[in-house]
């Protein structure tokens, strides 16, 4: 098995997934764009190393990111070497495991992804199935203990070299601040082999869940399950919990795992709502908050961007998070973020145009009346009322921040959500 994981071919095409990946190069320092030209002088170097079971793999640079709710969440980033053979690792692998995970296992797999999970909870909802468990997996990726996981691999995998490298990822020290300390559990987030091995321990759970009879849908480690009845939610969430803590040695977050109901719950930073007797996707509250707060920071007045420096990094960022959320119910709440961004840019404007004599001439450049070009030029309101007052409105309207290339949140939706829509004829 190791010889197919090493060959050339192979491990080409872990170094274009590691290329396209880009990010920050581990301890050693090399970088992404530097690893072709290493490969091409040391390629047969590196694998003699690594089929004679001699080769050393550098420990984990650690990285810490907030998470939307508070905390912070580990990374563990591997050098690029190791990340191009933990790619082909990966490569090789998922194909003795993809066949047989669950159809309801949504995170990290070809063709799969996160708007079919939430579609599939959507269709389990309108079943009658309006109760939910939320499951929440403390750490999972800190947590994963390693002899259940390599008992896993060993029941498809024999080549002992393999399984002595996956073993020696596991292991692999963490570096921070220059002292390197080992790890007994876990699985680091950042690592290509990662996303396979948290399917292969989890889809103990998909099949726990699937011989019950239970629906569920799961993404990486976020697990909900869709029942009829509260007093079957309950019974549900305790038996699986300790099947989680008895059988995978994982740990159940019990203050965050809940049952809860559809419009309460949240999966993926989607939410449910009922409409005319069905089930409808929505656009969860705290995601919204996140996502204002975002909005906020990239438009304050005094963050040292002009104008149109804001309007680009804002678009790139209503881009990606409308495209995400182009399944979700969401008019209203995009034409709200919108409003939110203009006024912000209001502001932003205002200060930029700081004298008197400027806020004049450019109001009158935008052919407002020469009376109250002059009455709000030479005002002493605030910005926050000044942005929001109709002068301001009607001359920095939605087409002058089109101009600027502000196409904004619900335009980009309404351009996703109609391009979706399968066509009359």
């Amino acid at each position: 098995m190791l010889e197919a994981i090493m060959d050339r071919r192979n491990v080409e095409k872990a170094l274009l997934q590691v290329e396209r990946n880009k990010g920050v190069g581990g301890v050693d320092g090399m970088q992404t764009d530097e690893l072709r030209d290493y490969l091409n002088t040391h390629y047969q170097q590196l694998r003699r190393e690594v089929m004679a079971g001699i080769y050393k793999s550098s420990p984990v640079k650690k990285v810490e990111i907030p998470k939307p709710q508070g905390g912070v969440r580990m990374l563990g980033i591997p050098t690029v070497i190791d990340r191009l053979l933990q790619q082909s690792i990966s490569r090789w692998m998922n194909q003795f495991y993809e066949p047989y995970f669950s159809a309801f296992s949504y995170g990290f797999r070809p063709n799969k992804n996160a708007h079919q999970a939430v579609l599939q909870a959507q269709t389990f909802l309108n079943e009658g199935k309006s109760y939910v468990i939320e499951l929440d997996l403390e750490k999972f990726f800190d947590k994963v203990n390693h002899d259940k996981l390599m008992g896993l691999l060993m029941r498809k995998i024999t080549d002992k070299a393999t399984l002595q490298l996956i073993r020696q990822y596991l292991r692999s020290g963490i570096m921070e601040d220059g002292v390197v300390s080992q790890r007994i559990e876990g699985t680091p987030q950042g690592s290509p082999l990662s996303p396979l091995l948290s399917n292969i321990i989890l889809d103990e759970l998909d099949k726990e869940l699937s011989k019950r009879g239970l629906s569920f849908v799961r993404y990486a480690d976020d697990c909900s399950i869709y029942v009829r009845s509260e007093k079957s939610a309950q019974r549900v969430l305790a038996s699986i919990t300790h099947y989680i803590e008895k059988d995978l040695k994982l740990k159940v977050n019990k203050a965050k795992s809940k049952v809860s109901r559809p419009t309460e719950s949240t999966l993926l930073g989607f939410s449910f709502y009922k409409s005319k007797g069905e089930w409808e996707i929505r656009i969860a509250k705290k995601t919204i908050e996140r996502i204002r707060e975002k909005s906020k920071t990239i438009t304050k007045r005094n963050n040292g961007s002009n104008t149109r420096q804001k309007v680009l990094k804002i678009q790139a960022l209503v881009q990606g998070w409308v495209n995400y959320f182009s399944i979700a119910k969401a008019k209203s709440v995009m034409q709200n973020l919108d409003a939110l961004v203009r006024s912000r840019l209001r502001m932003g404007l205002w200060k930029e145009w700081k004298w008197c004599k400027t806020r004049v001439a450019n109001l009158l450049k935008l052919k407002a009346s020469k009376q109250k070009s002059y009455e709000w030029g030479n005002s002493s309101r605030g910005y926050c009322r000044v942005a929001r007052s109709p002068i301001l409105c009607t001359t920095l309207n939605n087409a002058y921040f089109t101009k600027q290339g502000y196409i904004g949140f619900y335009e980009t939706y309404l351009r996703l959500t109609n391009a979706t829509q399968p066509s009359l004829f």
